[in-house]
């Protein structure tokens, strides 16, 4: 009995790829206000400012139920500078890979879909100054709410980068909270 439910089990996973509907979104983005805050022993926090900045990323999903695309993508966050508090060459930026589903929320209406988006994934953040340069690989999540119109995508997505210090050359055991607020657009292909 085993053995034909793994059968049956198996033929359904390879034969539901098949019947898939695919897409492909390929976006560039402004990031309208990035903060970093710092959090040291005794929860002490700081924060600071970056300069607004530019991304680039790709999502790839599948659609095996008409209203939710899971699948997911990789983006990249541009260096940009902090407000003077870390000295004037002070940059920082991230590169992405996560999981992602998008939830359907409205089709053929104003526009040809409204739709939510979901990513949970691992982010390296890169930072580099006159005296330092370091990455540090953390947790990567972002949500927000788009729209499609014409194969044209505008999206909407706050993310947050996380990760620990653990290196020499800068505060070493402190956390950093990495927060973004983007306007995406871009292309829907479909596959």
């Amino acid at each position: 009995m085993k053995k034909y439910l793994l059968a049956v089990l198996l033929a359904v996973v390879m034969v539901a790829p098949a019947f898939a509907i695919a897409e492909l979104d390929l976006k560039v983005g402004y990031i309208v206000e990035p903060t970093v805050v710092q959090t040291g022993s005794n929860e002490y926090k700081c924060g600071y400012s970056q300069d607004p900045s530019y991304s680039v990323g790709a999502d790839l999903y599948v659609y095996l139920i008409d209203s939710i695309g899971i699948g997911g993508g990789l983006s990249y966050v541009f260096d940009s500078k902090f407000d003077g508090h870390l000295g004037e060459d002070a940059k920082l930026g991230s590169g992405n890979a996560f999981v992602a589903i998008k939830p359907i929320l409205a089709e053929n209406g104003l526009v040809d879909k409204v739709y939510l988006l979901g990513q949970l994934g691992m982010g390296v953040t890169n930072y580099n100054d006159d005296k330092k340069n370091f990455s540090e690989a953390g947790l990567y999540w972002g949500a927000g709410v788009g729209i499609e119109k014409w194969s044209i995508i505008v999206e909407v997505l706050y993310s947050v980068n996380y990760w620990d210090h653990s290196g020499s050359e800068w505060e070493s055991g402190w956390s950093f909270t990495n927060r973004r607020l983007a306007i995406n657009a871009g292309l829907r292909f479909g596959l």
